[in-house]
Parts: C-alpha cells; sequence; structure tokens
C-alpha cells in the first residue's frame, strides 16, 4: 500500500535535497581563527560557524569547517577553495563572490592606551603608530585619514602583544570580542580602553567558483534561511559572545 499524497510529497522532497548534497559533495568554509567569530582551538566554536552551520543544515546542504589567516580566506574564497565566508561586503570580493544576505554589523574600533590618550578618535591617532590586520576592511576609513601611521600585523592577537611591548599606540580590534580579547591579553579595563571608530555590514559570501554557486536551487533555499529563520540565530550570537 503506497503511503498517502502528502506523505509522498515529502519524501519526494527529502529525496530531492539527498540528492542535491550529494552533488555538492564535501564543502568545506574557512573561517578567520578570531575570538569570537571562530575560536582557534575548536573551528566548530564562535559566530561564523555556528551561524553558518545552522543556515547550511536548515538549507540541506553539508558543510564542514576549518580555520585560515583572514588573507587566505578571502583568497580561498576567490579560487573556490573556501565555499562561504562571513566578510565585509566590497566591490573586489563581489568580482569573485555572491552575496547571498547580510546577516549583522561589525563594529571596528581600537585598544590603546589610557595615559595615552586623554581623547580617542580618529584626530587624536594622526602621528601615532596603528595595528591593522592584513586585507582587513574594518577601518577602511581610518586607512583614508592623512598622518595615520598603518602597521601592518598578521593577527589581532599580535596587533595586541605589540602594543603591550609599546611598539604601536593602538591596534585594531572589533566588537563583539573586543571585551574577550582584552580579558584573555591580561589587558585591565583601569589602564586600557577600546574605542568604536566605524561600524560596517557584514555579508554571508559565496565563492562563484564552487558547486554551490551553480546550483540554483541550493542557493534558493540558503537565501531564504538567511533572510528568514536564521535572523534571531545571529542575533542570539551576537548575544552569546559579546
Amino acid at each position: 500500500m503506497l503511503p498517502n499524497r502528502p506523505i509522498r510529497l515529502l519524501i519526494a522532497v527529502a529525496a530531492s535535497l539527498a540528492l542535491h548534497a550529494s552533488d555538492l559533495g564535501h564543502l568545506i568554509a574557512y573561517t578567520v581563527p578570531v575570538v569570537p567569530w571562530t575560536f582557534p582551538d575548536n573551528p566548530d566554536r564562535g559566530v561564523a560557524p555556528e551561524y553558518l552551520h545552522y543556515l547550511f543544515q536548515e538549507a540541506g546542504v553539508p558543510l564542514r569547517f576549518d580555520t585560515m589567516p583572514y588573507v587566505r580566506v578571502v583568497r580561498a574564497l576567490e579560487t573556490g577553495e573556501n565555499v562561504a565566508a562571513m566578510l565585509i561586503p566590497d566591490t573586489e570580493r563581489d568580482r569573485f563572490a555572491i552575496r547571498l544576505c547580510e546577516v549583522t554589523t561589525i563594529r571596528s574600533g581600537v585598544v590603546y592606551r589610557r595615559e595615552d590618550f586623554a581623547v580617542m578618535d580618529k584626530a587624536h591617532l594622526v602621528g601615532k603608530s596603528v595595528g591593522l590586520p592584513h586585507g582587513t576592511h574594518a577601518l577602511d576609513t581610518l586607512a583614508g585619514e592623512s598622518g595615520v601611521n598603518l602597521y601592518p600585523v598578521e593577527s589581532v592577537e599580535q596587533g595586541v602583544k605589540m602594543l603591550l611591548a609599546g611598539r604601536l599606540d593602538a591596534t585594531f580590534l572589533s566588537s563583539p570580542g573586543s571585551r574577550s580579547v582584552m580579558q584573555a591579553a591580561g589587558l585591565s579595563e583601569r589602564s586600557f580602553a577600546w574605542q568604536e571608530l566605524e561600524s560596517s555590514p557584514v555579508v554571508i559570501y559565496i565563492s562563484r567558483k564552487s558547486p554551490l554557486a551553480a546550483d540554483a536551487d541550493a542557493m534558493a533555499r540558503l537565501k531564504h534561511v538567511c533572510e528568514g529563520k536564521a535572523r534571531p540565530v545571529m542575533d542570539a550570537l551576537m548575544q552569546k559572545y559579546r
């Protein structure tokens, strides 16, 4: 005896999702190992992997996670090795990746010694050395400020170490995550402070060279979840890792 029509339809949909998932193979998303976006010792933990896990699982697309330095994450997105990434959008990235949807906002600023600055804003950074990770667009307006000496650093952690050693006047730090990074580095709030300088949208990018980009059904499912029931998931993660 055949199952009734609604059940047959559900079976057909599930079979279709499974077929698409097998066609896509084993997709990998590389995230940047910066707390709280991704925890370096656990690539499955953090805002980026936890959100992407929910998004892809709800859309019926298999996905594994690993980490890479920031610049390599972007390069791998360009080559197709990295299927998806959570990044600040720009026209250069639009050339090799598709904006799936906007998911949150990143607040970007600097951490500095309180005794060195009576007031912290962009104008007071003129003539100062400021650490900025390679490839980031989080402080693009600061990069355009005449007289600010931007010093390229490999990571947020390296910038903080150089600040502690007196080699930088300030260094990049974003929120969420500024509090946890400062605590992990032993920066007391009595001696150090974080100041927001600008904010930027964050989007989910899908590599144009990945097999996922060519699967219209899978992309439509991802976009539907991203613009719908995944929104409160991101809100909860931002609260969890503030």
